[in-house]
């Protein structure tokens, strides 16, 4: 159905479904039609029965009853609950007959006396013998079937009838015999019947009431729900449960469920209630509600059959020539057909499949540990690939067993090469598992290679996890307090008492790394520093730490002390010798000289670029957020070369996309959005700063989420959707507050400010700005493309007076735009020198500053700051009397605004327009358009005004816009008012 806010958003993943049903009912509006929703227990039938039943409440008479298989020999149990309801409304309209076939039926006689009477107080009622029939003679079915006939044509007077039924299977015979008998009268009445069908008849041709028999194709639909896709089951528990599971564990649980709702809600509801985490050697737990539906089809199984259904609920290659090998017998195929006719299988492609999605998990449970080993034995013989015969040696071994391990090393580090983490994580552990307890210094390396898979893939709890085990078996040393300040140039690197080596400091990086990730900088800026601690003499590590502290330092709005730090990490790094790891150093640098403002020093991210394409990946870079690529893309954007930006932003995601590179993702999606933003591609920016939160939360990355979340509150600001911007941007600098991130502060408040400016509230507007524009240039900050909010703050101090606060603004922002070459800077600043201009009454000077803005917006892919400057342009004409140039710049503005959906910004152009009061119809508007203007008021259509201007009928749709956007107009009948109220043509 059609979303419906009084009925809320629908059933999650269903929205295709949806709307299909809704299009269908809007095509037979005034006739009888039905809809039948199909699928397997659990699959969420009832669920859409529902929002299709409340919706249709919305605008209409629902009948309704959900009968159950106990009912199914209560003669008229349904009518009962259908019509009982309404019956008494209707009763004396109906013929004597019906009336009392209806109301014997409908069990009248046991509410009321003789004839309908309605007893005394303190009567008492007659005897009944039979609590269903009272005692009164049983109505002729014949009668009581156009009794009920009557009761639909009466209730279909006002509009449409719903008759809904969930379970439709369950109806007594006698019920559905009237109804049915009904329906094939039904001519043209507006009756819908709403039904759905239990699992025993879905996916067959079987359709209640023979509808199908008794209704034209055109008035019957057929909606079988299939399985829902992983994200929306994801919704699902997040919603039903409050619950986020890790994405593996979450593909897991829906490959399990077979993308079937009640099934992930109940396998969830017994991991929670486990208590802890599901190893990915094990399945994931069925609770025995949803056993029960599966022991059945098990009971009586052939020995052969129950062996096939073993080797494929643990085998992830399911082609029957696998199974086959992997069963070991001659006539393995006949074992085979056997389960096939069993009905545990089916043939699909040339591959095995569960007829049952919890076939698979329930036999695998239920095999003891030996059999589970033969199993995989079996399997791992046949296998074909690396990673699939070391998964199966795995778990098939019965203690530790460093040969398998080896095996499993390897096989973790192809997965990782074709960009499957996750593969390459539980792999990894399951070489943990193996590893003998003499080998421990083994066992710690390979937990830190399980845990950067984890990491990549997304699952930081998990990567956390097995970092804190590692370091728990590494000793410590006395703390040493981490430096506040980097290195200076030349100086020796400090020397702790008794290191406790390489080993631990190693870990506390990655450590570090997760909590930049979770928790935030200002924890991860004190375990870089620990890790330098335990291993001060180790230069590649001491780069790296230097280089994520000052990334924290940044986060921490200390810009100065960011460079400084890099600095450091690039001389640690030299130390070295490894091109890729001067090469992110290298990049960190450069960022922050432009963020400086000198921007002179570009030439350290062009050698930062050169070193990083040189060699291939090293395994040092693995956890790095900010590489080069994307250094390169954040600069190109600050610059307003958004085109090249967006070409090195997908470079980056398809390279993130390609290596499973789940962590990176949200901070990628961050910056493309707020790109897309800028370049007016709303639609585009939305959806990327949506997947990023949703990543970001899925990926337990608080101290990310932030940056997503703010982006979604710019575009939602931009689209005036003025509380959900709100709502997100108060989001973001909640979160960036906690997990001290400035940057993404001052962000969210230049929002919360651009919200305020747009409802024109300057003074709120100004409360949030303000501060910004101090904090700025305390930071040192001297690039104009990250202060995107100072012309804002420059509007909102014209507009309450404070012009020698908004001069030194503009002044500031002219002189860095010039001295950095920054358009947007420059064209900006003229719109706002021309806004304080006309509040002075130098409308020449306005129309001037207004000239070289749009000169620089010639050079700008920014819509929407184009639009807001042809506003003021409007303005400034407007009030210098310039009516027809005021008229044309502001229905440009219109045009721009209502093309990006900027809904505010298009009002307010709206609002300048319908100023110009005094103008005459025919300065506005061209000789043509007058024309059609003319004939538009003469009540011509299109098609009568192009035959009588010999022009095509796009060509009259073009000048009626134009005609609209010149006069403020939004319809022919105010076009026609305004010609007869105006000052003509």
């Amino acid at each position: 159905m059609s979303p419906d806010p009084a009925c809320g958003p629908g059933p999650i993943g269903r929205e295709s479904e949806l709307a299909e049903i809704s299009d269908f009912l809007a095509r037979n509006p005034d006739a009888p039609c039905a809809v039948v929703i199909t699928g397997d227990t659990g699959i969420g039938k009832t669920v859409a029965w529902n929002h299709v039943v409340r919706v249709a409440r919305r605008s209409g008479r629902v009948l309704s009853c959900r009968p159950a298989a106990a009912e199914t020999r209560l003669a008229f149990s349904a009518l009962d609950d259908l019509f009982s309801d309404v019956i008494g409304e209707i009763l004396p309209a109906l013929p004597e007959a019906r009336r009392q076939a209806l109301e014997v039926t409908l069990l009248r006689g046991l509410r009321r006396g003789p004839a309908g009477r309605k007893p005394e107080a303190g009567e008492r009622r007659p005897p009944v013998r039979d609590q269903r029939v009272p005692d009164q003679r049983v109505p002729d079915q014949r009668v009581l079937a156009r009794g009920v006939l009557d009761v639909l044509r009466i209730l279909t007077r006002d509009g449409r009838l719903v008759l809904a039924v969930d379970d439709a299977q369950w109806l007594d015979g006698s019920s559905a015999a009237v109804l049915s008998f009904c329906l094939r009268r039904l001519e043209h009445e507006p009756v819908t019947m709403v039904m759905t069908l239990g699992s025993g008849t879905a996916g067959t041709e079987a359709v209640p009431l023979a509808m199908d028999r008794d209704l034209p194709p055109a008035r019957l639909a057929r909606i079988e729900l299939g399985p829902l896709s992983p994200n929306a089951v994801t919704g699902i528990l997040r919603s039903r449960l409050n619950v986020s599971f890790p994405r593996p564990l979450l593909r897991r649980l829906h490959d399990t469920a077979g993308g079937n709702p009640l099934y992930a809600l109940e396998c969830a509801r017994a991991l929670l209630a486990r208590g802890d985490a599901c190893p990915a050697h094990e399945p994931i737990p069925v609770p025995d509600s949803l056993v029960a539906l599966i022991h059945p089809r098990l009971r009586g199984l052939a020995a052969d059959s129950l062996r096939v259904g073993r080797l494929l609920a643990a085998a992830p290659d399911t082609r029957e020539d696998v199974i086959r090998a992997a069963h070991s017998n001659q006539e393995s195929w006949l074992a085979i057909d056997q389960a096939v006719d069993d009905g545990i299988i089916e043939r699909d492609d040339g591959g095995l499949r569960f007829t049952h999605p919890l076939l698979g998990p329930v036999l695998y449970a239920g095999m003891n540990l030996a059999e589970r080993r033969d199993v995989h034995r079996r399997l791992a013989r046949c296998a074909r690939d690396a990673e699939k015969r070391a998964w199966h040696l795995a778990l098939a071994a019965d203690g530790p067993d460093e040969a398998a391990a080896r095996v499993l090393d390897e096989a973790a580090r192809l997965a990782a090469g074709r960009g499957a983490p996750d593969a390459a994580a539980v792999l990894a552990e399951q070489a943990v598992r193996l590893t003998p307890d003499d080998r421990a210094d083994r066992r710690r390396d390979r937990m830190a290679e399980a845990a950067d898979h984890h990491f990549r893939s997304g699952e930081l709890t998990r990567s956390r996890e097995l970092i804190e085990s590692a370091l728990a078996g590494c000793p410590a040393r006395a703390e040493a307090p981490p430096r506040d300040e980097a290195p200076a140039q030349g100086e020796a690197p400090a020397q702790g008492e008794a290191p406790a080596g390489r080993a631990r400091a190693w870990l506390l990086l990655r450590l570090a790394t997760i909590h930049s990730h979770q928790s935030g900088w200002t924890l991860a800026e004190r375990v870089f520093g620990q890790a330098i601690q335990e291993a001060p003499d180790d230069a590649a590590l001491r780069a790296q730490a230097e280089q994520e502290i000052a990334m924290a330092r940044l986060v921490d709005g200390k810009l100065l002390e960011a460079s400084r730090w890099a600095r450091a990490s690039l001389r640690s790094a030299e130390r070295t010798g490894r091109p890729r790891l001067v090469a992110h150093s290298l990049a960190r640098l450069a960022v922050f000289e432009v963020l400086l403002g000198h921007h002179g020093r570009a030439s350290l991210l062009r050698r930062a670029e050169i070193l990083h394409a040189s060699r291939p990946e090293e395994p040092a870079e693995r956890l790095m957020l900010f590489d080069p690529p994307l250094a390169r893309a954040a600069v190109l954007k600050w610059s307003d070369r958004l085109d090249e930006a967006r070409r090195r932003l997908v470079a980056c995601y398809r390279r993130a996309v390609d290596r499973g590179d789940e962590a990176s993702l949200p901070f990628l999606l961050y910056h493309f959005s707020e790109l897309e933003c800028w370049a007016g591609n709303w639609a585009a920016a939305q959806a990327y700063a949506l997947e990023g939160c949703k990543g970001a939360s899925e990926n337990q990355q608080q101290a990310i989420l932030a940056g997503p979340l703010y982006a979604l509150a710019l575009v939602e600001a931009h689209l005036g959707q003025v509380d959900q911007a709100r709502e997100h941007a108060v989001e973001a600098l909640t979160l960036a507050k906690r997990t001290g991130n400035v940057p993404i502060m001052t962000c969210a408040l230049s929002v919360l400010g651009f919200i305020e400016l747009s409802l024109e509230d300057h003074q709120a507007a100004h409360g949030h700005l303000e501060p910004l524009a101090g904090a700025v240039a305390e930071q040192g900050l001297g690039e104009p493309g990250v202060v995107r909010f100072l012309p804002d703050e420059i509007e909102a101090l014209a507009a309450l007076g404070e012009t020698d606060l908004a001069r030194s603004h503009v002044q500031r922002l002219q002189v860095e735009g010039k001295a950095r070459g920054r358009v947007w800077a420059l064209a900006t600043a003229a719109r706002c020198r021309a806004l304080l201009a006309s509040a002075d009454g130098d409308y020449e000077g306005a129309q001037t500053a207004c000239k070289e803005a749009l000169d620089e917006h010639d050079q700008l892919p920014m819509p929407f700051e184009l639009g807001r400057t042809l506003l003021v342009k409007g303005m400034v004409e407007r009030r210098a009397k310039y009516k027809s140039a005021a008229t044309e710049s502001l229905s440009k503005a219109l045009d721009i605004f209502e093309r990006l959906g900027a809904l505010l910004w298009a009002e307010k152009a709206r609002r300048e327009l319908s100023r110009i009061s005094a103008r005459s119809i025919s300065d506005a508007l061209t000789g043509t358009e007058r024309r059609v203007a003319g004939l538009i008021a003469q009540g011509q259509t299109n098609r009568e005004i192009a035959a009588t201007m010999f022009v095509t009928q796009n060509t009259v749709q073009t000048h009626i816009r134009h005609i609209f956007l010149k006069l403020g107009v939004r319809s022919r009948t105010e076009l026609a008012a305004r010609l007869l109220t105006g000052p003509g043509l």
